[in-house]
């Protein structure tokens, strides 16, 4: 949450959060499968997620003396912000726990636009195209598939959009390797982010290219330089993955 909150407090438009279930069900933000290296423990050593209660992960406090944060504080926190929340499920290989946390999100998701219609805007992802696919539309913004440095990204732009997806989340040596990529997925009808960028002239060259989102380790950092003709006006949206804030920044809002 101290995360989240820097990363709003620096002008990000909004957070992403990697999401895990415990073993009750509880949508907790969590980036490894258990929690030894946030909790400073040996490898290993740690309370897995999917294995424990909520209640004895509450129990639990981080290195700053937070507790371990919900899902829905943050998304609570975002929505008092008008901020995006980007959900990130795991585990990224997917699987029967991915595909179990993605109906749990689904169904939290669900409740809370009944209960708080229009409160949360809320972009779906993961790198598992199954189970990117099966949380399609339960975002309030958007759904993306995140697509690894490995992975032909022309392919997954395609298998993306022919899943009912709106987004793909490119690695930047994607770009690096052919800036055309950009123009070929945005010309699928998809919107394109790259990250992670931590270098501003870098950004400003995706900005350049039409890049539509980037997401940097930075938030503090990427505030100053709003003021350049390409920066200014960017959209931030920021990220907790289990160590320093990230954020995105929204090219095109």
């Amino acid at each position: 949450m101290q995360a989240i909150r820097v990363a709003l407090e620096a002008g990000a438009d909004g957070v992403e959060v990697d999401v895990r279930a415990t073993s009750d069900g509880v949508l907790v933000l969590a980036h490894d499968p258990d929690l030894s290296r946030v909790l400073g423990l040996g490898p290993g050593t740690g309370p897995v997620v999917d294995l424990t209660p909520f209640a004895a992960l509450r129990r639990l406090r981080l290195p700053n003396g937070e507790c371990v944060p919900t899902l829905t504080e943050a998304l609570d926190l975002a929505a008092r912000r008008h901020a995006v929340v980007v959900t990130e499920v795991k585990p990224e290989a997917g699987g029967a726990a991915a595909a179990r946390t993605a109906r749990l999100l689904a169904g939290l998701l669900h409740a809370r636009r009944v209960h708080r219609p229009g409160a949360d805007r809320v972009t779906t992802t993961s790198f598992d195209l199954v189970t990117a696919a099966s949380i399609a539309g339960c975002g309030s913004v958007s759904g993306a598939l995140i697509v690894a440095p490995h992975v032909d990204p022309d392919v997954a732009a395609r298998r993306a959009r022919d899943r009912g997806l709106t987004d793909v989340h490119l690695h930047p040596v994607h770009v690096r390797w052919d800036r055309d990529v950009v123009h070929r997925v945005r010309g699928l009808g998809l919107l394109v982010s790259v990250g992670v960028v931590n270098d501003p002239d870098e950004a400003r060259l995706m900005a350049r290219l039409g890049v539509d989102m980037v997401c940097t380790d930075d938030p503090v950092g990427f505030a100053r330089p709003r003021t350049s003709p390409v920066l200014s006006g960017i959209r931030g949206v920021g990220r907790d993955a289990g160590g320093p804030p990230v954020t995105t920044l929204g090219i095109r809002g």
